[in-house]
């Protein structure tokens, strides 16, 4: 079968480095712009100490206020400065403040520097504070740091006793993390338990729930003992000795909170604990993670309480190479594309939507109830309106049903699906959920390990029952290495749906989508040993190209397919 002329430009192994103004940009052939590559070092003219301005590694006092201070002094230059901390451990603790911070750090408006840790560990004090928020800065290099906490933003230990009418349990903390009677466990909105393996712990248990809802949790006099209640239908699965970690999460509390910047790179810095997650990025481009590490400590069950990187829509997607994610509580990586709630249908092609939207900006309307693109159009006028935009719209569309509702007709934004992603050469391991959840386009997975995730390794689908993503498309998927990757109950819960990578479109209750939406997917040369029947699951997709892997499956038949079009097997 002859391949059509787009999937073979998608499908050419190669790419073109740009060069504009003196910026390399990275151009494979299926990219439909060039993006910009990590950027290393900028051009500063003062260096700010911070124990110039009063931190003093290694004493054990509170080195808060003078890394605040100095921080302020670089807004105030503006740019052009390098932040160095020497090498030492930097006491953080957050003191008294009028309203509740999220983060120890901010740093806004500056163009053209460098944070810089010289073998330079910073302890965070307070577990439910995350490090730092980057707001509109440019150009800027984070390197060098560790990150860690002296109270631990989780509590672990081990199952004593279960008492499964009762729905409840008995944990005793090994005393390493939090108690779950902490302040910030019991103020965190979103905090549950995990479950991991008698003979190794560092992996979760088998066929266990991914998650253990905590419903009350009471001291039994001993310090270090607790009765936990959670639900009948996860109180059978947990067993004496089995060891427990319970989190006190704290959503947008990245370690490094970042809005709406440009050409950032976070460079060879170690996270070992956190509230939430660790990169978190709003709005961003040109953001670039590489070889940093999100690490387990050889005494601790886990490390982030949440997503390692987490990227909401932008213009362009994050650049990730060489990193280390092991040990955190959600997916390792999530990258989404932009929903639009049609607020108002002022006419058939005027509408009140729910985001920000631009001149030009292509959009694809969905019907999530039956998995269906309706049409796709242009923004042709966009005028804000506090917190919505009234747009018009090159296309006329009657009849839709509106609303901020997952199961309403609703926009996606294809000029906002962080384009040109690259994640390449990563290790992904010991983790609960996915390595990655990819719900963006045009972008490179390339030269990774993932084992031992528990829900799976790539997962390339929309997310209408969330809502928070669209069709993946353009996408090469290359010489990965997976193994055991898939093996909660949620996994096997999902029946045939199973597979360490999984392709779907989906409608608002998880079934199969009318519409074949997910297209130009390459899969090619991976290594890939599968729990389960299958090592690659289709459903919902077109224009499809398997080629050259290496499987090893529970079955013969390592490809299952369904309501698929043009899928070449070679």
């Amino acid at each position: 079968m002859k391949l059509t002329s787009k999937i073979y430009l998608l499908f050419i192994g190669c790419f073109v480095p740009v060069i504009n103004y003196g910026q390399q940009l990275y151009k494979p052939a299926h990219f439909e712009s060039p993006r910009s590559m990590p950027i290393q070092s900028v051009p500063v003219s003062k260096t700010i100490n911070v124990v110039d301005y009063g931190a003093c590694p290694d004493d054990n006092k509170n080195d808060w206020p003078a890394i605040c201070r100095a921080l302020a002094e670089c807004e105030r230059s503006g740019g052009g400065v390098r932040i160095l901390f020497p090498k030492g451990i930097y006491q953080i603790k957050v003191g008294e403040r009028k309203s509740k911070l999220t983060h120890a750090f901010s740093l806004s408006n500056v163009s053209d520097f460098i944070i810089e840790g010289d073998g330079a560990i910073l302890i965070l004090e307070n577990p439910d504070v995350a490090l730092m928020t980057l707001k509109n800065c440019q150009a800027g290099v984070i390197k060098g740091l560790t990150i860690d906490y002296k109270t631990l933003p989780f509590t672990q230990g081990a199952v004593v006793d279960v008492d499964i009418n009762g729905k409840t349990f008995t944990f005793r903390s090994d005393g390493k993390g939090g108690r779950p009677t902490d302040d910030n466990f019991a103020k965190s909105k979103t905090k549950w338990g995990v479950l991991f393996d008698r003979e190794n712990n560092r992996l979760l248990k088998d066929k266990a729930p991914n998650l253990v809802p905590i419903r009350e949790v009471s001291n039994l006099g001993d310090k270090n003992l607790f009765r936990i209640v959670t639900t009948q239908n996860v109180i059978e699965q947990i067993a004496v000795d089995d060891p427990f970690a319970m989190i006190a999460r704290y959503n947008g509390c990245s370690t490094y909170s970042v809005n709406q910047c440009r050409q950032i790179t976070f460079l060879n810095n170690i996270h070992y604990a956190g509230p939430a997650g660790s990169f978190g990025l709003r709005e961003s481009t040109g953001i670039s993670i590489v070889n940093c590490k999100i690490q387990q400590k050889e005494d601790r069950l886990i490390s982030q309480n949440a997503d390692c990187v987490h990227v909401t829509p932008s213009y362009e997607g994050p650049w990730i190479e060489g990193c280390l994610f092991e040990g955190q509580m959600d997916d390792a990586i999530n990258i989404k594309t932009e929903l639009v709630y049609i607020l108002k249908a002022i006419s058939d092609n005027q509408f009140l939507v729910s985001a920000k939207l631009r001149v030009n900006d292509e959009l694809s309307l969905f019907n999530p109830r039956e998995g269906r693109l309706i049409g796709t159009c242009r923004v042709l006028e966009a005028v804000p309106m506090d917190d919505a935009t009234k747009i018009k719209i090159d296309a006329r569309f009657e009849n839709l049903q509106i609303g901020r509702d997952k199961t309403k007709d609703m926009f996606f934004n294809d000029s906002k699906s962080n384009d040109n992603f690259v994640i390449k050469n990563n290790v992904f391991r010991n983790s609960r959920r996915y390595g990655m959840l990819i719900q963006a386009k045009n972008g490179i997975i390339e030269g990774n390990i993932l084992e031992n995730l528990s829900t799976g390794a790539i997962t390339l689908q929309n997310s209408a029952s969330w809502p928070e993503g669209f069709v993946p498309r353009n996408i090469v998927i290359e010489n990965n290495k997976i193994r055991n990757a898939g093996f909660d109950r949620s996994y096997w819960a999902e029946g045939k749906d199973i597979a360490p990578i999984l392709i779907r479109t989906t409608t608002v209750n998880k079934k199969q989508a009318e519409w074949k939406g997910i297209r130009n997917i390459r899969i090619k040369d991976n290594e890939i040993i599968s729990n389960s029947d299958h090592t690659i699951f289709l459903s919902g997709a077109q224009d499809i190209v398997i080629e050259k892997n290496r499987n090893d499956a529970q079955s013969d038949a390592p490809y299952y397919q369904e309501n698929c079009d043009n899928v070449i097997i070679k």
